[in-house]
């Protein structure tokens, strides 16, 4: 079993990090992220046919990347994204609903086309770029308290009563 991973990202500015940033920037943090991002993330685990079968399936299903208004890219560790500034550090945030249906509903529909797909993860990234003299551990709390909900003056990137989160690897 092998398992690809692609990022895809609006070719316009995306509202919701546009959105997301200007909340932070009004929660006045001593150490805001400087730069937000936000991918979809869609994992396959193929039991053939790596990239290419990957590749045929964007092409072929403009549900998963409009070539109209989204690019995409095969991910991988310590990757640099489009539009990502190399002098920032960068952490990545996955946020996952607990009830999955998106990731259900394709892994059952591209099998029943004769894909190679024995399971697809659908997920959201969100990746927060800080000063590159920032301390990694502190990056990766900063982060994580901005992505998680606990209170109304902090996290708002996702719902821990229905959603999951992870520190992206």
């Amino acid at each position: 079993m092998e398992s690809i991973q692609i990022a895809v990202r609006l070719r316009t500015p995306d509202p919701q990090a546009v959105t997301a940033l200007n909340a932070i920037k009004a929660m006045r943090l001593q150490l805001p992220p400087i730069k937000l991002q936000r991918s979809e993330l869609w994992d396959f685990e193929l039991s053939s046919g790596g990239e290419k079968i990957v590749s045929e399936l964007v092409g072929h299903f403009t549900d998963i990347v409009n070539p109209n208004k989204q690019s995409w890219f095969f991910t991988g560790k310590d990757v640099l994204f489009e539009g990502e500034d190399p002098e920032l550090q960068w952490a990545g945030i996955v946020v996952r609903d607990h009830a999955d249906s998106v990731s259900k509903n394709w892994t059952s529909l591209l099998k029943r086309r004769g894909f190679p797909v024995d399971s697809l993860r659908y997920s959201v990234l969100w990746r927060l770029g800080y000063l590159k003299d920032t301390d990694e551990a502190l990056v990766k709390k900063m982060a994580l308290d901005l992505s998680v909900s606990n209170t109304r003056a902090g996290g708002l990137l996702s719902n821990p009563v229905s959603q999951e989160v992870a520190f992206w690897t």
